[in-house]
């Protein structure tokens, strides 16, 4: 009887450790099994925002992964491009010295180097990055950021210096960087998709209000958490296709929300259906 009793016991605590299941398969079914979704209403909320943060850290990491792999690019490129296009360079007490002061425009007018005059502010409007004798400006939209050079740089740098300090850049690096990056990534990430669904929510809560008038906020918030899921993926693949290749779609931020909408709208309906068919039934 002991005996017994303790594998039924056992045996429930199996079962209640299976029914939270596995990150990775409540993502593919939340992704190819509608029928899932009739679960999903009825598990706590936690575990449906446990589920969101896990997903939202997976999609941090490949954000991370790429972006870091974007940056190890650039820095290779930045060191060819000072290779190639600038013949001496030169810094000291805060002043710089780029190709004996002479104005040049690179990179199809994306930067100008004009380190010949004190005040570069005429050719703001005219390229993303100047690079003047006192301090650089970036311009972000409508925003002009300047960075002048004695504030970040104390020591004498010419050009042999800045090549070989990217030359050096080591793991210590790209670990810093990268666990800068996911922090960062995830942070903003979460609290975005957060927000989107709270629209899909809101937008699933007025159909069920037409369709079925069982279904409540909360059930309508767990089915969004895993309705986006697609969205995320996708999202994902698009930015690994974007670093590798460039490839760029105009209007993918509609195609994101449209299939959130789509599965949360096919969930109800399912879940609507199987409803009347049970009160049929009895």
């Amino acid at each position: 009887k002991i005996i017994t009793h303790y594998s039924k016991v056992l045996e429930g605590e199996y079962v209640k450790k299976n029914k939270k299941g596995f990150f990775i398969t409540d993502l593919f079914k939340s992704i190819i099994n509608f029928d899932y979704y009739k679960e999903v209403i009825n598990k706590k909320l936690s575990d449906n925002i446990g589920y969101f943060l896990k997903l939202m850290l997976l999609y941090s990491i490949i954000l991370t992964i790429c972006t870091i792999f974007n940056i190890n690019q650039n820095i290779k490129q930045l060191s060819n491009f000072i290779n190639t296009e600038i013949t001496n360079l030169t810094y000291s007490n805060g002043t710089l010295s780029i190709n004996n002061d002479e104005s040049k425009t690179l990179l199809n007018k994306y930067i100008i180097i004009d380190t010949n005059n004190e005040d570069n502010t005429n050719l703001e409007n005219k390229a993303q990055v100047v690079i003047g004798k006192k301090y650089c400006s970036i311009k972000f939209d409508d925003y002009i950021f300047r960075i002048r050079y004695n504030d970040y740089f104390y020591e004498d740098i010419n050009k042999e210096d800045i090549i070989k300090s990217l030359s050096n850049l080591g793991i210590k690096f790209y670990m810093m960087m990268s666990l800068i990056i996911l922090v960062w990534c995830f942070v903003v990430i979460t609290i975005s998709t957060f927000l989107d669904i709270l629209v899909i929510t809101v937008i699933g809560f007025v159909m069920s209000k037409i369709i079925n008038r069982a279904l409540n906020f909360t059930n309508m918030f767990n089915i969004a958490i895993h309705a986006i899921t697609l969205s995320i993926l996708l999202s994902a693949i698009y930015y690994v296709i974007n670093v590798a290749t460039g490839f760029y779609i105009k209007y993918f931020s509609i195609m994101y929300t449209s299939i959130a909408i789509i599965y949360m709208m096919t969930s109800i309906l399912l879940i609507t259906s199987d409803n009347n068919e049970e009160n049929n039934v009895q």
